[in-house]
C-alpha cells in the first residue's frame, strides 16, 4: 500500500524555514545543505527548493542568492574604499615620519654619548626569567 505523503502547508513552511535557520546556526560552518533538510524535514529537495520562502531562507543563509547592484551603487562603495586607503595611507605616511624624525634624534643622541655602530647592534641581555630557566635545565 502507498503511504500518502504529506503536504507542505503555509504553517508548516514557516517552520522550515525556522527549521533552516537553527540548522544553520548548529553547523560548524553556518550553513545547510539540502540533504540536511530533506533528512530533517522528510521532504525531497525539489518540493522544499519548489516553495519560494524556504528557496529563499535556503539562499540567504548560505549567501548564495544573488543580488542585482546598480552600478552607483558599486561606485558609490568603490569611493567609500579609496576614501578609506587614502585616510590609511596618509596615517601611515605620518607614522612613518615620526619614525624617521625619532631615528635622526636617536642617531644624533647616540653619536653625542660615543657609541658605536657596534654597540648599537648589539643583541639585548638575556632576561632574568630567561637565565632561570636556563639554569633549570642543566
Amino acid at each position: 500500500m502507498k503511504v500518502k505523503q504529506a503536504r507542505i502547508t503555509a504553517e508548516r513552511e514557516k517552520e522550515i524555514c525556522d527549521l533552516v535557520v537553527l540548522l544553520a546556526s548548529r553547523a560548524a560552518n553556518g550553513k545547510v545543505t539540502w540533504a540536511q533538510l530533506e533528512k530533517a524535514t522528510g521532504f525531497t529537495r525539489q518540493a522544499l527548493s519548489a516553495r519560494e520562502q524556504i528557496a529563499e531562507t535556503y539562499q540567504c543563509i548560505n549567501g548564495t542568492k544573488k543580488t542585482m547592484v546598480s552600478t552607483e551603487q558599486k561606485l558609490d562603495e568603490l569611493e567609500a574604499k579609496l576614501a578609506k586607503k587614502e585616510a590609511e595611507c596618509r596615517r601611515l605616511s605620518e607614522t612613518l615620519a615620526e619614525y624617521d624624525r625619532k631615528y635622526v634624534r636617536w642617531l644624533y643622541n647616540a653619536t653625542i654619548a660615543n657609541l658605536t655602530v657596534d654597540q648599537l647592534n648589539a643583541p639585548l641581555p638575556e632576561s632574568m626569567k630567561t637565565i632561570s630557566r636556563k639554569g633549570n635545565k642543566k
